[in-house]
């Protein structure tokens, strides 16, 4: 058992210390150790001398600390020693992680199956994608839905040669939609690059169909314009010299081509898909098995994809689009967050991590060495530059010394030259929330009266190197005392013209306010800890209530005992 493997995802924190027993006892055969990380202040033996007081099972260095597996019931002394040793920082359990799966508010999300069996949902809690990563979409064109509102870029219409690139027949707008429609924002479907830019390249005509030569323009201009990542949902069943020249060309800008494997059930290559340089996509089942008219073979088809995924037609109305020419954009959608990642992969890097972290499964109709896209398993197998520059990090929110209260919104700046894992939150040395995904923010849930807390971020960039800043705050959930004096007593009857109430209101960490409530509605504000409130009884009912409050520094609020007048 590898004590220390990890599934990648949110940590869990705030796990005590516990145990005990005697020092020295040998950990019974069926008797897990626990793994501590021990935070080092400076470079020093730690394990030597806790080997002299417990049964160290194993132990290995990290950048900064030091992890140290010991018996189960020897993890409070342990935990003793080495908090006692002046070259130990902090000491905590080594935590266990969950994967992180993202689940987007979009109404027809619950029925895009594909999503979670590609754990595209685990990719997000990496990365949603890029604003610099752009897509063509060689089709018949795009409708801009507002699932792609101000990610379309302009186009262009090579069936009737002009610069309207809008779409007469549909397909172009679906294969955009599963590509980048944005996720999490309560309409339509949730794509799969939700930041990602369309580029629209209309090629085929209303009748969905077009000549070579305009798809071969196509896919030119498009790399022409800077696509990373050029969509062909569409095909044929002859080779092409002029459809390879195309591929070629793009290829050589640095784009990825990626085409349908067709839908015709057979092992006939298909085309352009076929052309060596473009990956050619399969549909498979929520089973992993071939959709019976999904075109097949191991000597062309490169990798598998959900072939039935919803999609959003030109009204915005939600259907099931099926095909490979709905898988083909499922794997452009993931290979544009690939191409989304720091530093940006090249095509072959992006192509190569796409099919060797496939998942596998049955049958011939694809290579064995390939499978069904898996969105998480490629982006950890992309490659990492060596990197020996540590990230930078820094705290945005709360301030220094700041006064908090209740559910607390800490946000971290975190940069790095190659990319930044993850962003820990740590509050008096436990882990409290980790984000993978930029702006990096945090709900702290406080705790406690006028209790000092060390905010901690230990921030790692891809290579594995850790950052850390720190910020002292103050917890108080605790509002303040207050009192009123004065006036006439609850229940006094007969009570006229104007009198007066004094509020006093006291707090360790100070009193911002204090207010007078007529009937409960504030009628009187005074900013500090203690003022005399006229009350002009003629101004209100036969009855009054009235009453006292306070806010504290931190929003604490606290009321005095109302009192009830009788005019």
């Amino acid at each position: 058992m590898n004590l220390r493997a990890l599934t990648v995802g949110l940590l869990v924190g705030g796990i005590a210390l516990a145990g005990g027993g005697p020092a020295g006892a040998a950990p019974a055969e069926d008797e897990a150790a626990v793994s501590l990380i021990v935070g080092l202040r400076a470079d020093a033996d730690v394990v030597g001398p806790l080997e002299r007081r417990v049964d160290v099972v194993a132990s290995e260095p990290m950048v900064g600390a030091v992890t140290v597996d010991v018996p189960a019931d020897q993890v409070a002394e342990a935990a003793e020693v080495l908090r006692a040793d002046p070259a130990v920082a902090y000491v905590e359990r080594d935590q266990v992680a969950r994967i992180a799966a993202v689940s987007p508010d979009d109404p027809a999300f619950r029925h895009q199956w594909g999503i979670r069996k590609t754990r595209v949902d685990t990719a997000w809690a990496t990365t949603r994608g890029s604003a610099a990563t752009i897509v063509a979409v060689v089709d018949t064109g795009v409708t801009v839905l507002p699932d792609l509102a101000g990610r379309v870029l302009p186009g262009r219409d090579f069936v009737n040669n002009d610069s309207n690139a809008a779409d007469d027949q549909g397909h172009g707008t679906m294969t955009a939609g599963v590509i980048a429609a944005r996720g999490d924002n309560r309409t339509g479907i949730a794509g799969i690059c939700w930041t990602c830019r369309i580029l629209p390249v209309k090629v085929l005509g209303a009748k969905g169909s077009g000549s070579y030569s305009d798809i071969a323009q196509g896919v030119r201009w498009s790399a022409d314009q800077g696509a990373d990542i050029i969509n062909l949902s569409l095909g044929g069943a002859s080779d092409s010299r002029l459809l390879r020249d195309a591929v070629a060309y793009a290829t050589g800008k640095g784009a990825l081509v990626i085409a349908a494997a067709g839908n015709n059930g057979k092992s006939a290559p298909h085309y352009p898909a076929a052309i060596p340089a473009v990956l050619a996509v399969g549909a498979s089942t929520s089973t992993d098995s071939r959709y019976s008219w999904s075109n097949y073979g191991r000597s062309w088809v490169d990798i598998a994809a959900p072939g039935c995924n919803p999609a959003q037609g030109r009204n915005g109305v939600v259907g099931n689009f099926c095909g490979t020419s709905s898988a083909t954009p499922f794997v452009a959608g993931v290979a544009a967050l690939l191409a989304a990642t720091t530093p940006t992969p090249a095509a072959a890097v992006i192509r190569t991590a796409l099919t060797t972290s496939a998942h596998g499964i049955a049958g011939t109709w694809i290579p064995a060495s390939s499978g069904r896209v898996d969105a998480a398993a490629a982006l950890a197998s992309l490659p990492v530059t060596d990197d020996s520059v540590p990230p930078v990090t820094s705290f945005r929110t709360p301030g220094g010394n700041a006064l908090v209260r209740g559910t607390v919104t800490v946000a971290a700046r975190a940069t790095d030259d190659i990319g930044i894992a993850k962003v820990q939150l740590l509050a008096d040395g436990v882990v409290v929330g980790t984000d993978r995904v930029a702006p990096y923010s945090f709900s702290w849930k406080t705790s406690g009266r006028g209790k000092a807390v060390t905010l901690g971020l230990r921030t790692y960039d891809r290579g594995g190197n850790i950052a850390a800043a720190t910020r002292r705050v103050t917890v108080d959930n605790w509002g303040p005392s207050v009192r009123m004096t004065g006036g006439p007593a609850g229940g006094s009857r007969h009570v006229r013209k104007t009198k007066y109430v004094t509020a006093t209101a006291s707090d360790t960490n100070g009193v911002s306010r204090v207010e007078l409530l007529v009937d409960g509605k504030v009628t009187q504000r005074y900013a500090g800890s203690s003022h005399k409130f006229a009350v002009q009884t003629w101004k209100h009912g036969a009855v009054l209530t009235v009453r006292v409050r306070a806010y504290d520094k931190a929003g604490n609020v606290r009321y005095a005992p109302a009192r009830k007048w009788y005019r």
